[in-house]
């Protein structure tokens, strides 16, 4: 992936950001209207989290991903790894 001209190496997905995706890219324009209509960056993340309802970390983590996730070849990828159980980290 290349990120203002530097190659970078692809965030790791994991199910609960591969879910979160989904039901951003789901409700795009609903969630393209709150970040318009959003104070400030808590404001729009509490605004997306309460309509999607999913946690406001989980839509920060979405919000830093490029927008290349939305087309049709990653949303796939995505749907797979949404699937997927989640592991527990400790």
């Amino acid at each position: 992936m290349t990120v203002h001209g530097e190659i970078t190496s692809p965030p790791e997905i994991d199910p609960g950001l591969a879910a979160a995706a989904l039901a951003v890219f789901a409700h795009r324009h609903e969630v393209v209207h709150l970040l318009y209509a959003a104070v400030d960056e808590p404001d729009a993340l509490a605004r997306i989290a309460d309509l999607l309802h999913v946690d406001e970390a989980a839509i920060g983590r979405v919000l830093d991903q490029p927008l290349r996730w939305m087309l049709p070849q990653f949303r796939t990828e995505l749907e797979t790894i949404a699937a997927e159980p989640a592991t527990v980290s400790g």
